[in-house]
């Protein structure tokens, strides 16, 4: 956080900046709980919600408004830096917006050991590399995937947008959910003969929700336009084509397993 306090002082004793835009991450509307997920009765839902949820409860929607549950160091850092940009900021009278990205995926994503994210780029690469998929939990947990080049111009609007981005926060995703049992079947769509193996849904794991998009739609007139399954082909393709993509570490456990 002191990095972010670094920037937001310089911001603000700048005499020639017109906007920040602070990054934060849906990551501060906690987990999407069961206790969040909506009912048949929930306001504001489409047709199609509606009539999805005779068959469940329907991934909650994280809108703006709701109230900010961050439940990671992570995500408390960003919700923290989120209050700390208008406290610093306002009293200047330096412009900011403050996007929240969803689930960020596409290329160049290059998988590191260890890490849990960026599940489309870790299914692809195994795939790749001729190793099963692993669904947690049988990959039930929802996300709202986002390609980068979406999240680019979604940023680049909030920066030099019109005057009713100044001071908002609005989510940047699609507002699709997405399970990731279907990144699985996406992915190895691509990759015939993948092996896909349940394995327990590890403590933590969050089930997750998509995107409220009204306020994004209003704030910058714009909305993402690449959907899962053409980000999953450009990743796809571009992971064939770059050969260096694939880590040798992985490389190397395919072949032990060979």
């Amino acid at each position: 956080m002191s990095g972010t306090q670094t920037v937001l002082s310089a911001a603000a004793a700048s005499r020639r900046l017109k906007r920040l835009v602070f990054v934060s991450s849906a990551s501060v509307y906690g987990n999407g709980n069961p206790d969040d997920w909506a009912g048949p009765e929930d306001e504001h839902r489409s047709v199609r919600e509606l009539l999805g949820s005779v068959y469940g409860a329907m991934p909650p929607r994280f809108g703006e408004e709701r109230r900010l549950h961050p439940l990671s160091v992570y995500a408390n850092t960003k919700a923290f830096s989120e209050v700390q940009t208008d406290l610093v900021l306002r009293p200047a009278g330096i412009s900011y917006s403050v996007v929240r990205y969803f689930s960020v995926y596409g290329q160049p994503q290059v998988i590191k050991p260890g890490s849990h994210s960026w599940v489309a780029a870790w299914f692809a690469a195994r795939a790749a590399a001729g190793l099963p998929l692993h669904l947690n939990g049988g990959g039930h947990q929802v996300r709202d995937f986002v390609h980068v080049d979406d999240i680019a111009e979604g940023t680049l609007r909030a920066l030099t947008g019109p005057p009713p981005a100044d001071r908002k926060t609005v989510n940047v995703g699609t507002g699709r959910p997405t399970t990731i049992r279907t990144v699985a079947d996406l992915v190895s769509g691509h990759f015939p003969g993948t092996r896909v193996v349940e394995t327990p849904m590890p403590p933590g794991d969050p089930l997750g929700g998509c995107a409220g998009t009204t306020l994004m739609q209003q704030v910058l007139g714009w909305q993402p336009a690449i959907t899962i399954e053409d980000g999953i082909a450009q990743y796809v393709r571009w992971l064939k084509s770059t050969p260096a993509a694939l880590p040798g570490w992985l490389r190397q456990e395919a072949g032990q397993g060979a």
